[in-house]
């Protein structure tokens, strides 16, 4: 997947979730909610019953947000390139799905570093960003939320 195998970040600050994107440098981010698998229920009412079977039919992933996060190379630039391929602000043009459609790997590590969990979220995009309060006197580059569309969800 091309994805950057170091960290950037001191996990003892409470940077907790390492994320790495296929196409650009890894983040690290504080907060992270995996989308959720959902089963949609199909029914069947056979002739001549009175309960319908039940059938397990499409499944379904939620959204995933990332809050306080910060990208390897201290630029919210990154987050804001990947939402406008998705769709142009200036022009109102939508892009191909292959430009902005990414596999996205979020990897839980614990206070010294070592890996807890990983998720491969296939086909994500970034749908929404959120830079908070800005202050004057900070020189923080900090992604507040980044809330990410996908497709499918694999536990590693």
């Amino acid at each position: 997947m091309g994805l950057l195998p170091s960290f950037p970040g001191n996990p003892r600050q409470g940077w907790q979730f390492q994320v790495r994107v296929s196409g650009f440098d890894a983040a690290v981010f504080q907060k992270a909610t995996i989308p959720e698998p959902e089963i949609e229920i199909d029914e069947f009412n056979p002739g001549g019953s009175v309960k319908p079977e039940k059938y397990a039919g499409r499944i379904k992933f939620g959204d995933c947000t990332l809050e306080k996060g910060m990208f390897a190379d201290t630029s919210d630039r990154v987050a804001w390139n990947w939402l406008t391929s998705a769709v142009n602000t200036l022009t109102g043009n939508q892009g191909a799905p292959a430009s902005y459609k990414r596999d996205v790997e979020i990897v839980h590590v614990n206070r010294v570093g070592v890996p807890i969990q990983t998720w491969l979220l296939k086909g994500a995009f970034c749908s929404k960003i959120s830079w908070g309060d800005n202050e004057g006197g900070s020189s923080e580059h900090i992604v507040e939320t980044l809330t990410l569309t996908v497709e499918d969800v694999e536990v590693l």
